[in-house]
């Protein structure tokens, strides 16, 4: 079996900002994506809860589906493929007679495709910049008192 590695790009928004879900108390909030790249950040704090953990334990419930369906979309394009080239080999050395005639033709093989979800959040949020390191992120409309993601 050949095992391939299939890259899911996760984009910023509009205003540049990536979303983000918090592992422990499941908040969601966005980061100013550029910036975090830039800095490489090795690690974000949630500004609920103040949890601490690296960037990629923060992916969303929208972005995990986004990316579920994604790959599976690219999975079923690979099978169609596959199969398709191994029909093609199983019967292409098979030649016709007078009871039967043999044609291969995988051009049409299709296993459906899946429309992937929006990756965005679905909350509506109030954009905050850092006073100590004037880092850019975003919280639930209506939260007080949150925490930078990047300064400690």
């Amino acid at each position: 079996m050949t095992e391939r590695v299939v890259s899911i790009d996760l984009s910023t928004d509009a205003e540049g900002m990536l979303p983000r879900q918090c592992p422990n108390c499941e908040g969601q909030f966005t980061i100013e994506g550029d910036t975090y790249e830039e800095e490489h950040y090795l690690n974000i704090r949630c500004p609920y809860c103040e949890w601490i953990a690296e960037f990629d334990e923060y992916l969303t419930e929208e972005q995990a589906a986004y990316g579920e369906a994604v790959a599976e979309n690219e999975a079923r394009r690979m099978l169609e493929e596959e199969l398709g080239g191994a029909l093609e080999d199983a019967f292409s050395d098979m030649g016709s007679s007078d009871f039967l005639e043999v044609e291969t033709n995988t051009d049409k093989t299709d296993f459906g495709h899946r429309a992937p979800p929006s990756p965005d959040l679905g909350i509506k949020i109030d954009e905050t910049v850092c006073a100590n390191c004037g880092f850019r992120y975003a919280v639930k409309e209506g939260t007080n008192n949150s925490s930078c993601p990047v300064c400690r």
